[in-house]
């Protein structure tokens, strides 16, 4: 195979992983989007699927959110923070009214500066709490 037939194919993989994701709330693992993503091509690999979310996250296209040992996906670049259900695992995207707050909290000594953070709440969700 020719390596411009390769790149063609590896563009199609990255463009159909990126249309799977782009607009998912849920907060998907690797192992989901690569379920999803062989309904459209079934003999891509999960580590094709892998390597390519890495990449939408270098491009800073996604980017991760890990909970326990998962990684969990998010297209929302918007600064926001997560709220985790202890139950269902299902991941919501919350907002703070003032999100410069813990970027400007007081940390021991002084010796830090802050260049991001992220932030999860861990809870029951409505639907579990009901």
């Amino acid at each position: 195979m020719s390596s411009t037939r390769k790149n063609a194919r590896n563009t199609r993989q990255l463009e159909v992983i990126w249309n799977v994701i782009k607009d998912d709330k849920s907060h998907p693992t690797a192992d989901q989007i690569y379920d999803r993503v062989r309904k459209l091509i079934p003999k891509i690999s999960l580590g094709t699927v892998y390597r390519n979310l890495q990449k939408l996250v270098a491009d800073d296209r996604l980017q991760v959110l890990m909970h326990g040992r998962s990684q969990h996906f998010d297209p929302l670049l918007e600064r926001h923070q997560h709220f985790i259900c202890e139950n269902c695992d299902r991941v919501y995207d919350i907002f703070f009214e003032t999100p410069g707050a813990i970027d400007s909290a007081t940390l021991p000594d002084q010796v830090f500066k802050v260049s991001s953070h992220q932030l999860a709440l861990y809870g029951t969700c409505k639907n579990c709490s009901s």
